[in-house]
């Protein structure tokens, strides 16, 4: 939403927004001039407005949106604002249960580095777009992320798919994998005539999706790129930078143009992003902040860590996002932080509107009790200031890697702690 507020801003329009509470990205907005409604209130919505824009999360029952049907006012979601613009452009989608921003990011780094001027709509903020998640280009190019969340990704008209991933996810949307691949191949279904997909052809769930999808399809395999040509650590990152690759030689880029590239490009915010503290009992850590939320993510991360840091104590503390994800991937959860040498457990971060639908929920406290039964180094905590305590108190080796890990609340808590 808030890439798109800041197209607009760039296409001369007034913009203002509400967001339920404060946060980084609504600071960084109010900084850019635009007006920010801490709180949903029918008084933020005027018939001075020409068209209201709302976001996957917003019910009908909000007072804004109830004001908006009163005042006749135009309306869109995310989704359908976003869909306008791929038809205007030639728009190049990322999709994929996992790697989505990192993929977007590479991708537009190497595109701009060979001349195309993209206009880029990513998840996340990037160091080279000034803090960024949005980049006004003056081409006819488009860079989005495409999120199947809600089935966002229907409203888009692509020329080129990229595609990392299939996996379970949002089975509060799709209920099961079968219909997350179903979902898939219909978004496929949405690229321009002469168009192309470039994939992976070792995930079995992506080809599933492609079935009935006769459009040219390139596939990548292999991790061509090996570590020394990326900064960023493990092997999904390596096939990542493949699928771009794969979408920046068919635009007649240079294997030498990507190469440098990725080898200047140091990740994403919330993407095993660097962080400092101040506090000496924290000196000597490396201390990442991770976006992870998903058993497959979590797994990839942490065994990236692993293998990058082979001699080092690794610390994961981490908070599961969305109860219901953690309830229907319980199973999943339970293996994928074994490589991790300590792991701290923190309670779920509950999204609103997302929470509501399962009568018999899994916690944090459910995991820890498993996994402690398996025999794993795991405690839990109700507070991140215990386990802040509990890690200053302890006498970890100064090497040891520390990751706060989760897509929730847990990376701005930890940014005010340390």
């Amino acid at each position: 939403m808030s890439a798109l507020a800041r197209f607009f801003v760039s296409q001369g329009h007034q913009v203002s927004g509400s967001d339920a509470h404060r946060s980084e990205i609504v600071d960084d907005l109010i900084k850019e001039g635009i007006t920010i409604y801490i709180g949903h209130k029918s008084n933020n919505i005027n018939n001075r407005l020409d068209r209201v824009v709302y976001s996957a999360a917003i019910s009908a029952n909000n007072p804004e949106m109830k004001k908006t049907k009163k005042l006749k006012i135009q309306t869109q979601s995310y989704a359908q604002a976003l869909g306008e613009l791929t038809k205007n452009y030639f728009t190049i989608a990322i999709c994929g249960s996992h790697g989505k921003s990192t993929t977007t990011a590479l991708l537009s780094l190497v595109m701009i580095k060979a001349g195309f001027d993209p206009t880029v709509i990513l998840g996340t903020k990037l160091k080279e777009f000034n803090n960024s998640n949005f980049r006004l280009g003056k081409s006819c190019y488009l860079i989005i992320e495409a999120d199947e969340y809600s089935r966002a990704f229907h409203n888009y008209f692509p020329k080129i798919i990229v595609t990392t991933n299939v996996d379970k996810e949002h089975l509060d949307i799709y209920k099961n994998l079968k219909g997350v691949i179903k979902s898939f191949n219909l978004f496929f279904k949405n690229l321009q005539p002469g168009g192309i997909i470039i994939t992976n052809r070792q995930d079995i769930n992506t080809l599933k999706a492609l079935k009935n999808i006769h459009q040219k399809k390139v596939y990548f395999n292999q991790k061509t790129f090996e570590k020394h040509n990326l900064q960023i650590t493990g092997f999904y990152n390596q096939l990542n930078a493949e699928a771009v690759w794969q979408a920046a030689k068919y635009l007649g880029v240079a294997r030498s143009v990507a190469e440098r590239s990725f080898s200047n490009y140091c990740g994403a915010w919330r993407r095993l992003e660097k962080i400092s503290s101040k506090k000496s009992a924290w000196k000597g850590y490396t201390i990442f902040s991770d976006y992870a939320h998903h058993p497959t993510e979590i797994n990839a991360t942490l065994q990236g860590l692993k293998e990058y840091y082979s001699k080092s104590k690794i610390i994961c503390v981490f908070q599961p996002h969305q109860q219901d994800r953690l309830t229907r991937l319980f199973k999943d959860y339970i293996p994928c932080f074994k490589a991790s040498d300590e792991l701290f457990l923190l309670p779920a971060h509950i999204v609103q509107g997302r929470d509501n639908y399962l009568s018999k929920r899994k916690s944090s406290l459910d995991l820890y009790r498993i996994l402690k039964k398996k025999g794993v180094q795991v405690f839990y905590s109700h507070q991140l200031r215990d386990v802040l305590r509990q890690i200053e108190d302890s006498d970890f080796p100064k090497n040891t890697i520390i990751v706060f890990m989760g897509a929730g609340s847990l990376d701005a808590a930890v940014k005010r702690s340390l």
